[in-house]
């Protein structure tokens, strides 16, 4: 069925309408809010509300623009709103101890477990994924949608709600921060 009709069909209360679009981009939605959030369980149930908030909703989307930027920008809100809530959740106890434990490590010991993270091949899915968790929401979100969604910066503007300049500035900055990450550069900082 046509993605225009299927939203018609679901503009009519017909849920068959929603299973098309789950059909169409559930395995993409579910890649964007994993690259972001880093749990396979947790990024299907944000993709799954996103579809359910799409069927509840559905009358707010405007037929003339594209469905699929629209409801990946659902997603990627989402699973940065999911990912900024559990960090709230985290005790100050366990920020103290944390960075207590960090400050009493060895420096030398520290170093070479640095270096090991991020000794990595393009062809490792998994160091990958560490490496991007190194990286703050935004600019994570920013690298999901352009590299693996293939989305042009406008797109992203327009998925994120954001500026394209902060698109590219988002873009240019995750980039460096990957490099340096990649080459244990001495950066001064990688937010702007």
């Amino acid at each position: 069925m046509d993605e225009r009709l299927a939203i018609a069909q679901l503009k009519r209360g017909d849920v068959r309408g929603l299973e098309v679009l789950v059909r169409r981009y559930q395995l993409e939605a579910v890649r964007i809010a994993f690259s972001i959030i880093g749990d396979q369980s947790a990024a299907e149930e944000v993709v799954q509300e996103a579809f359910i908030r799409v069927y509840q909703q559905i009358d707010q989307y405007d037929d003339g623009r594209p469905f699929r930027p629209w409801f990946l920008r659902i997603v990627a809100n989402d699973a940065i709103k999911y990912v900024k809530r559990q960090l709230r959740l985290v005790s100050l106890d366990q920020i103290i101890t944390t960075g207590e434990e960090d400050r009493g490590a060895n420096p030398d010991e520290r170093l070479y477990f640095e270096q090991a993270e991020f000794s990595i091949s393009h062809d490792d899915a998994e160091s990958m994924q560490a490496l991007l968790d190194k990286l703050s929401f935004d600019h994570r979100a920013v690298l999901q949608l352009k590299y693996y969604m293939d989305m042009m910066d406008e797109e992203i503007a327009e998925a994120l709600e954001i500026p394209v300049g902060t698109v590219k500035s988002r873009l240019h900055a995750a980039k460096r921060q990957i490099r340096c990450l990649l080459t244990q550069l001495d950066c001064v900082s990688w937010d702007r």
